[in-house]
């Protein structure tokens, strides 16, 4: 439920980040280096610590079906 609300959140930030990386780029490379790291951790880290648990429950899902036999089925 949570999952769709923050992805929105976090795209509404995707406007002013380009807005401050265009005024990163304006200033030199230097000052656009330090903006695109600063909105890797601000914008990107918070994205993936949403996305890997749900990939990571899915690829657990995965196998566990894999490894549990069905009824009946005598287990080598």
């Amino acid at each position: 439920m949570y999952l769709p609300l923050m992805l929105i959140a976090m795209s509404v930030l995707a406007w002013p980040a380009f807005i401050v990386l265009g005024e990163g780029l304006s200033d030199g490379p230097g000052e656009a280096w330090m903006v695109l790291w600063t909105l890797a951790f601000v914008l990107l880290l918070p994205i993936a610590l949403l996305l890997l648990p749900a990939l990571a429950a899915l690829v657990d899902l995965a196998r566990q079906r894999d490894n549990v036999p069905l009824t009946g089925v005598k287990i080598p």
